[in-house]
């Protein structure tokens, strides 16, 4: 149904049947005294909104009208608020592919002078169209455009109704649980800003939700609530509706009498409203029940009034149910004739619905890609027009860009030299500097290199002189023994203390000695040690002697040995270095 909690906006304006003669009879009053200019316009188009379900003729006309003077007036927004109008009135003539490209119409050019809102409301009400089409993918896609764009301006009201429109999609999709978050997302904004029959409207919502689960309870509860506000509110459209909604929970929950007492009330209320939508599903509740409590005859007049109803506003679905509703009274009565025509009756509508939902399906497509197409050549237009600009203001400027490029090439070019050149100066006085220091460091380790053999050599003389005095001591003692001198006065003795005094004085020991031929040969005895662990120290220092390259004399003298013990200890340490007879021990010693 048309008339029903979707709270949907058509220009942000409820749709409404109560109270709108006092309303539009103002508008008619300010169209009168109103001159064509934009403020004619909104009348016109909001008049059109007012009139959409109890004049349809006058929603076209004001639409008509509103679209030729904004067209005239060159005013956008109005005629995109025009092709609104148009697309309700398609709307409620069931004309959905019509409807559909209006909405699409509007769209476009409130994208075009950049309009949120108005983009907003042409996707919800297009979404209005592809929900009764069954089409709930589009119309969800719609929705959460909407949705989106009302987020983003902050608008509480049309984010509650964008809302309970998704959740009017989950429902018919029986996405129950969805669709309760939803509803219960909406209510809470509703009540949040006060909007009372918009909160009643949501309870009526929850309640079917709750009733299409089964949980009947809840779903007389919550529409209980729904009711109360409505009554506060003197509102007969939301009355019925609960009243209705009611009756077929308590006919699902097998409360028959219950049932028949809230749709008789729907009935009562609609005598003084005059819904006559509304009365169609009173009078198919009616004749449901009547039929489960066996009372054929009541339940074949409200079906019989239900139809006729029906046929007059069009309303297939709801005739069809009354076709089922008759063959099945006339089966309870044994009429199998009228049971099986009423049946046929029956099916053929109920397939020509389905075939008209896809022919409406089919043409919403075509609609689409026609409208996709157009917004295509749109594009392409406005593309050839700027290319059109861009080549005229191309041409005049072509020379002067080139001569400008020409230019900065060859500034650029000489910038590039002179760069070049200053990389390389410095790339080159960077290499003279590198190799100068490397110089100085080689001539600096050189001479560290010089010195320290210097500091070896004369270490070496030291210990070579000193142990020569020594031998002179050993040797002058040897003398003084043989000749029993015991007179310290004497010249021989004098002259050993004095040579012992002497020796005392050039004394260096072997640490010293290792730490100057480290300092010329790093890491000898470490070497030495790591490939011959069972090197004493007398043979070490044979060895840093051989590396020394010294003779047998000169190693005899250090060693305080004669040159034939050195021969000795020469030959003893070739076997603990295991050298084979033709390898040389000096080369050997000096390749460490």
């Amino acid at each position: 149904m048309k008339i029903a909690f979707t709270f949907l906006l058509l220009f942000t304006l409820q749709v409404s049947i109560l109270a709108q003669s006092a309303k539009i009879d103002s508008l008619e009053r300010l169209l009168s005294q109103s001159k064509p200019d934009t403020a004619r316009i909104a009348l016109l188009t909001e008049l059109g909104t007012k009139y959409w379900s109890s004049q349809p003729k006058k929603t076209l006309e004001y639409a008509q009208k509103a679209l030729a003077l904004s067209k005239q007036l060159k005013y956008a927004s109005g005629e995109a608020r025009s092709y609104q109008v148009f697309g309700i009135y398609y709307w409620q003539k069931n004309e959905y592919a019509t409807s559909l490209d209006y909405y699409s119409k509007g769209r476009l050019l409130y994208q075009s002078i950049n309009d949120p809102k108005g983009v907003a409301n042409c996707l919800s009400n297009a979404g209005i169209v592809y929900r009764e089409q069954g089409n709930y993918a589009h119309a969800l896609d719609n929705y959460l455009q909407a949705l989106t764009v009302y987020r983003a301006l902050n608008q509480e009201i049309n984010i509650a109704n964008m809302l309970n429109s998704i959740g009017i999609i989950h429902k018919n999709q029986k996405n129950y649980e969805e669709a309760l978050t939803s509803y219960q997302e909406a209510l809470a904004i509703f009540m949040r800003v006060g909007n009372q029959q918009a909160t009643a409207g949501i309870l009526a919502n929850i309640g079917t939700i709750h009733g299409a689960q089964g949980k009947f309870e809840l779903a007389i509860e919550s529409t209980n609530k729904s009711l109360l506000i409505f009554e506060k509110l003197k509102d007969s459209n939301g009355q019925i509706i609960c009243h209705n909604d009611l009756g077929d929970m308590y006919f699902q929950k097998g409360n028959f009498a219950e049932s028949i007492t809230k749709y008789e009330k729907a009935v009562t209320l609609n005598e003084q409203y005059q819904s006559k939508k509304l009365m169609v599903t009173s009078f198919n509740g009616l004749g449901k029940v009547y039929i489960n409590l066996n009372q054929a005859t009541k339940a074949s007049d409200y079906y019989q009034r239900s139809s006729t109803l029906a046929q007059t506003l069009g309303l297939r679905p709801a005739l069809q149910e009354a076709y089922a509703g008759l063959a099945e009274v006339y089966s309870q009565q044994n009429d199998y004739p009228k049971a099986f025509k009423f049946q046929q009756m029956s099916s053929t509508l109920k397939d020509s619905l389905f075939n008209a939902e896809n022919a409406n399906k089919i043409a919403n497509l075509r609609v689409s890609y026609e409208n996709e197409k157009k917004q295509i050549e749109v594009t392409l237009l406005q593309k050839e027009k700027d290319l059109g600009y861009a080549t005229r203001n191309t041409i005049a400027v072509a020379l002067a860009a080139g001569l400008l490029l020409i230019t900065v090439a060859f500034n650029r070019q000489r910038l590039i030299t002179n760069k070049d050149r200053q990389v390389h100066q410095m790339q080159q006085t960077l290499a003279e500097t590198e190799i100068r220091n490397r110089q100085e460091r080689e001539e600096q380790l050189q001479r560290e290199l010089e010195f320290r053999n210097k500091s070896l050599t004369t270490h070496t003389l030291n210990l070579i002189q000193k142990n020569g005095i020594l031998t002179e001591i050993r040797e002058t003692v040897s003398v003084a023994l043989k000749a029993k001198l015991r007179d310290e006065n004497t010249p021989l003795l004098s002259r050993l203390i004095n040579l012992i005094d002497y020796s005392f004085n050039l004394d260096q020991d072997w640490e010293e000695f290792k730490l100057y031929f480290e300092g010329v040969h790093q890491n000898f005895f470490t070497k030495l040690k790591a490939a011959h662990t069972d090197l004493g120290p007398g043979e070490l220092r044979l060895c840093a002697l051989v590396r020394l390259n010294l003779s047998l004399k000169e190693c005899a003298t250090l060693l305080s040995i004669s040159p034939d013990s050195v021969k000795t200890a020469r030959h003893r340490l070739r076997k603990k270095l295991n050298l084979p007879e033709d390898n040389n021990l000096v080369d050997y010693v000096m390749a460490i």
